[in-house]
C-alpha cells in the first residue's frame, strides 16, 4: 500500500526560513553536541548536494511538522513523504541567491544524482559519498522524531554555518563601461595556472553563457565528462532541449588523439550535438599538426568542426560581448568555479578581476 504524501506549504516555508535567518547571528546553540558535529561535517564538506537534501528536509520538517524528512519524492514509501525538489528549487534556491553562496549556488540541485531517488537512505548502493550520506540520513532522522524548537535550532544552524561558508567567497565586481582591454588582460593571466584544466573551462564556460544566454550551458567538472555516460563534453550548450554544441576543453598542447576522442563521443547517436570545437591553451602538440588536421577533416563530415585557441581568439570573443556583458565576466567566471567546486580558485578569479579594476 502507498504511503500518504502531503505538501508543505511554500509561504509558509519562506517564512519560517527567513525567521531562521534573522536567528543565524545568535551563536547559542541548542542541539545535542552529536547533532552539531554531524551538520558540521556536512556544511563543510565539498560535495553541495548533501548541504541542499539537509537544509531542504530540516525546513520541510519545521514548516509542516508531519512531514517525514528524508523524503524526497510525494512517490517515497515513507510516510508523509512530500515533494523535496520543489520545495528546494522554489524556496531555498531563491532565497541563497538573495543570502550569498550558503550551500554551492547551484540552480537546480535535486537534479544531481544523491537527490534523484524516493527517499535519502544512508544504505542506498547507488549513494558514492557513503560517509556525508551517513551524517545526512542520521541528522534528519534525528529529526523525525526531534521536538519542534530543536529541528527550528537545527534550521538556524545550518544557515549559520552557511552564512560562515558565504563570508569566506569573495566576490567579483562589475566592471567599469570602459572593459576590453581589463577581460583580455584577466583571461592571460588568469590562465597562466591551469589547475588541472578547471580554470579555462570556467573561461570558455563564461564565455559561452554570456554570448548565448537563452540557451542553457552545462560546465562539467575536469574529471566527470570522462567518468559519466552520456557527457559529450566538458562545457555542452541545449536550445530549446536539444544539445546544439559541446566543446573539449585543453590547457595544454591540443593532440591527435584528444580530437580523435572527442569527435568519438560527438558522433554517438544518443548525444550526438550540431557542433563540437576543441578550446586549447598551448596550441597543437608539436609534430602533430597534420594528424590533427586530418582528424578534423574527417570529424567535420558529420559534425561541424572547429579549433580554438584561446590566448588567439579571446580578443574579437571579447568583443562580441560588448561593454555591458564584459562588465560581468569576472562574476560568471567565480560562479562557474564555484558550482565547480573550487573555491581557491573562485577566490582568486575575484581577487584578480578586482585588482584589475584598480
Amino acid at each position: 500500500m502507498r504511503a500518504m504524501s502531503i505538501s508543505v506549504n511554500r509561504a509558509t516555508a519562506e517564512q519560517r526560513l527567513r525567521e531562521a535567518w534573522e536567528q543565524t547571528t545568535d551563536v547559542r546553540v541548542k542541539l545535542p553536541a552529536k547533532i552539531i558535529e554531524l551538520v558540521q561535517h556536512v556544511m563543510r564538506a565539498p560535495d553541495v548536494t548533501y548541504k541542499y537534501i539537509l537544509v531542504t528536509g530540516l525546513l520541510a520538517k519545521v514548516a509542516e511538522p508531519r512531514v517525514h524528512p528524508r523524503a524526497l519524492q510525494a512517490g517515497s514509501s515513507l510516510e508523509e513523504a512530500y515533494d523535496a525538489r520543489s520545495l528546494c528549487h522554489n524556496v531555498v534556491v531563491p532565497f541563497e541567491k538573495e543570502h550569498g553562496n550558503l550551500f554551492g549556488l547551484s540552480n537546480e540541485p535535486f537534479l544531481n544524482k544523491p537527490a534523484r531517488h524516493p527517499e535519502h537512505d544512508k544504505n542506498n548502493p547507488q549513494l558514492r559519498n557513503k560517509r556525508l550520506a551517513s551524517y545526512v540520513h542520521d541528522v534528519l532522522e534525528w529529526a523525525h522524531r526531534a521536538g519542534a524548537d530543536e529541528v527550528f535550532s537545527a534550521l538556524v544552524h545550518v544557515l549559520r554555518l552557511g552564512r560562515e561558508r558565504a563570508a569566506t567567497k569573495k566576490q567579483a565586481a562589475v566592471a567599469a563601461e570602459q572593459n576590453l582591454e581589463r577581460m583580455i588582460e584577466f583571461v592571460r593571466e588568469f590562465l597562466q595556472e591551469t589547475d588541472g584544466g578547471v580554470r579555462l573551462q570556467a573561461v570558455w564556460g563564461a564565455l559561452v553563457e554570456l554570448l548565448d544566454p537563452e540557451a542553457k550551458v552545462i560546465v562539467h567538472p575536469p574529471t566527470q565528462a570522462n567518468a559519466f555516460a552520456g557527457v559529450a563534453g566538458d562545457v555542452e550548450v541545449f536550445a530549446e532541449g536539444q544539445l546544439v554544441s559541446a566543446t573539449e576543453c585543453k590547457h595544454r598542447a591540443l593532440t591527435a588523439e584528444d580530437v580523435r576522442h572527442g569527435l568519438k563521443k560527438a558522433t554517438e547517436p544518443e548525444r550526438r550535438p550540431l557542433q563540437y570545437l576543441f578550446v586549447c591553451g598551448a596550441g597543437i602538440a608539436q609534430g602533430q599538426e597534420k594528424e590533427v588536421h586530418e582528424a578534423v577533416v574527417e570529424g567535420s563530415q558529420l559534425v561541424d568542426v572547429a579549433l580554438i585557441n584561446i590566448f588567439e581568439e579571446i580578443h574579437p570573443l571579447a568583443r562580441m560581448l560588448g561593454p555591458h556583458r564584459r562588465a560581468i565576466f569576472g562574476q560568471k567566471v567565480v560562479e562557474l568555479l564555484e558550482r565547480m567546486h573550487r573555491p581557491e580558485a573562485a577566490n582568486e578569479a575575484a581577487e584578480l578581476w578586482n585588482r584589475l579594476e584598480e
